[in-house]
């Protein structure tokens, strides 16, 4: 007790020291205490093909098969998995038995010098257990927040866990507002958040929580809360949908062999935390007013109980087990919840309530909102007085059978599964308003780089709701055979292939016009795509309205799109532009004309300026144009700096013999000229070389 009484005094000024000094801090107290505690050591590893190391159960890597209509989901928690059995391990349980598959991410993070993770275990089938690698001493995600190179550390590790697990595009589930800024910047992702309480109500939450939970509520794509007062309360900030709690009716309803008891005499019983907002005053009063009856406590206490101590029929047994809790309910004759009426219980739909039901409990409860509304199988008290009557009524009920069942019955239809059905319905929903995106490959000869290139974006677009139209100009190498024989037919594919070499710009037009995308992405055969490419140009439109038309980062282009980055084969190319990206994600670098050897349009835009201009034949300016129509039609512009393409560049124009190349350069930049004026010359960003 006295050590507990220490703690409660030293907590707030640990808490004031900056993480760095808390993980000395806590090094010094271990040393001074004797305490060794046992490093986590990797019992297996593993190479990737792209050279990251994954530590831990690497069996898991092939136990999340995809499964036909599931989703991939990120559940980012408030409470790690083996804390306490609640309803984001409840919901996660459920929704892996309706085909979903899980990364359930630690609380706490394994600092290392390279991204990456490790992984735990599977608790149940469909959910593995990961802790994410951090590059900095160690964090507190209830109290700390991070700095910019910790959060793209984080989004690297969560990229390299969605690549190992071959997860596509995500769901994540945030329970806790910490998590924002690391999920923000994630592509081809949703932000789910899980409100599950009123921050505001618990005394230990800090103002920096419930400035990030507003900010959280304006970027997510769907907000979850699970009560209606708490409903009204976030509405002040967005729409949200209502998906209360449950409980395992089943687990609940077996009634065990043995009770945990030594009973002697009928119980009243409790169980959950015992904190700030638990009424021990009106839990006192009960107790004195029925002597004859156990006044029987379970769950943690954070608050002073002293006085109710004192009272000889009133016990307080510490926290038991999620597990090993049905033995004690089977000895409740009567299940209450004395909470206090305050801002932070009105807001509350309490688990503990179902769980009782479940076991056809008779349950005494104050006048919570969500408890009023199961008035029918519950008993609701306004006053200390009904309070304490109520009691009395409930006890008169335990040997009634037929309301015993009616309870059971209640909390059958109201479980875990029920509520992740609602979850699932309202995720497929969100998930069929994705943006849909039409890439336009146009294909001139070069068959082996066309090969490499439709490879890539079936390789590495994790985004999954577009389409691919091939136009071809009448190659005259294999190219046609090859894309007859292996895309005609494919779903999502569409091949055109042209009567004559019609240029660029007209073929370009053919794809556009037959395009059914909100977004338009212009693509050349020369190009290889990288991981998360198409997820970074989607979410930058969303992030910003002002954009009309963006473009990846590169390797090679002549313009302020191109990067420093340098690899030897394309696995290179995939762990050197993770990086990047991952450094960069939700960053822009605004731009006045961009390169159409991948280009990404507006359907707006697309709807307001047509096609590309047909004044330039074969080829050359027609990019520089349509940006000129772009900025004088008040759109902006933008490299995407989380996409990256590599690029060849010219792969179709270096085939052109002689000097054709430059004639058709110069007479291009006459046409230029003539409509928009001197052309400009375009150059690299500063740094660049």
């Amino acid at each position: 007790m006295l050590k507990n009484k220490i703690k409660k005094i030293v907590r707030p000024f640990y808490y004031q020291l900056s993480p760095a000094m808390r993980g000395r801090a806590k090094k010094i107290y271990q040393l001074v205490r004797g305490i060794h505690l046992e490093q986590h050591v990797a019992t297996h590893s593993f190479i990737s093909r792209d050279g990251v190391d994954i530590f831990g159960d690497l069996t898991c890597l092939h136990q999340l098969p995809k499964k036909e209509k599931g989703l991939d989901i990120l559940l980012f928690p408030v409470i790690d998995w083996d804390f306490r059995l609640q309803r984001p391990q409840q919901l996660v349980k459920e929704l892996a038995k309706l085909g979903s598959r899980i990364i359930y991410f630690s609380t706490t993070f394994n600092v290392s010098t390279a991204p990456g993770f490790i992984i735990e275990k599977m608790p149940v089938e469909g959910v593995v257990l990961c802790k994410l690698n951090i590059n900095k001493h160690e964090v507190n995600i209830y109290k700390d927040r991070l700095d910019n190179e910790q959060i793209n550390f984080l989004v690297h590790s969560i990229y390299l866990a969605r690549q190992a697990f071959g997860f596509g595009y995500t769901n994540s589930i945030i329970d806790l507002p910490f998590w924002r800024e690391i999920v923000e910047r994630l592509s081809s992702n949703f932000i789910i958040y899980d409100c599950m309480d009123h921050h505001a109500g618990f005394d230990n939450n800090e103002s920096t929580m419930l400035t990030e939970e507003e900010r959280l509520f304006k970027s997510s794509d769907l907000v979850i809360t699970t009560a209606q007062r708490l409903s009204e309360s976030v509405m002040k900030y967005r729409e949200n949908i209502i998906i209360r709690n449950g409980c395992e009716a089943e687990y609940f309803a077996k009634v065990p062999e043995h009770g945990a008891l030594t009973k002697t005499r009928p119980v009243v019983g409790y169980y959950g935390a015992i904190a700030e907002w638990f009424d021990l005053d009106l839990l006192v009063s009960a107790a004195k007013a029925y002597p004859q009856y156990d006044f029987v406590m379970i769950g943690s206490t954070t608050c002073d109980i002293t006085a109710a101590k004192q009272i000889d029929n009133i016990k307080f047994l510490g926290e038991v087990p999620y597990a090993k809790l049905t033995p004690y309910l089977k000895d409740f004759d009567v299940c209450l919840i004395p909470f206090k009426l305050i801002e932070l219980t009105l807001c509350t739909n309490p688990v503990k309530v179902y769980e009782y039901l479940a076991a056809g409990k008779p349950v005494v409860c104050t006048a919570m909102p969500e408890v009023i509304i199961m008035g029918d199988v519950v008993h609701i008290a306004e006053t200390k007085d009904q309070f304490i009557a109520q009691i009395a009524t409930a006890m008169s009920e335990t040997e009634d059978e037929l309301l015993s069942e009616k309870r059971r019955q209640w909390a059958k239809n109201h479980d875990w599964e029920s509520r992740a059905r609602q979850l699932l319905a309202a995720l497929q929903e969100l998930n069929h308003s994705k943006p849909k995106v039409s890439l336009i490959v146009l294909t001139y000869n070069n068959l082996s780089l066309t090969k490499e290139c439709l490879h890539s974006i079936e390789r590495n677009t994790e985004y999954d709701n577009y389409e691919v139209i091939i136009v071809d100009n009448l190659s005259t190498d294999d190219t046609r055979d090859y894309l007859q024989k292996n895309y005609m037919d494919k779903p999502n594919y569409t091949v055109i292939l042209n009567d004559d070499n019609i240029g660029f710009a007209a073929g370009n037009n053919i794809g556009l016009e037959v395009a059914t995308g909100d977004i338009l992405i212009v693509l050349n055969n020369d190009t290889y795509v990288s991981p998360f490419w198409l997820g970074g140009l989607v979410k930058a439109f969303k992030r910003n309205p002002e954009l009309g038309l963006v473009g990846p980062v590169t390797n090679n282009i002549g313009n302020e799109s191109k990067i420093n980055i340098s690899y030897s084969n394309w696995s290179e190319m995939h762990v050197k532009s993770l990086q990047y990206i991952s450094s960069h994600s939700n960053e822009i670098y605004t731009m006045d004309c961009l390169a159409f050897f991948c280009a990404a349009i507006r359907r707006e835009v697309y709807n307001e300026l047509g096609g590309i201009s047909l004044d330039y034949g074969l080829g050359f300016f027609e990019d520089d144009d349509y940006c000129k129509r772009v900025k004088e039609n008040g759109w902006s512009m933008a490299a995407i700096e989380d996409s990256f393409v590599h690029h060849h560049l010219s792969a179709s124009f270096n085939q052109l013999k002689n000097n054709k190349k430059e004639l058709l350069m110069q007479k291009n930049k006459a046409i230029f000229e003539s409509k928009w004026g001197e052309w400009k010359a375009h150059s690299y960003r500063p740094g660049v070389y």
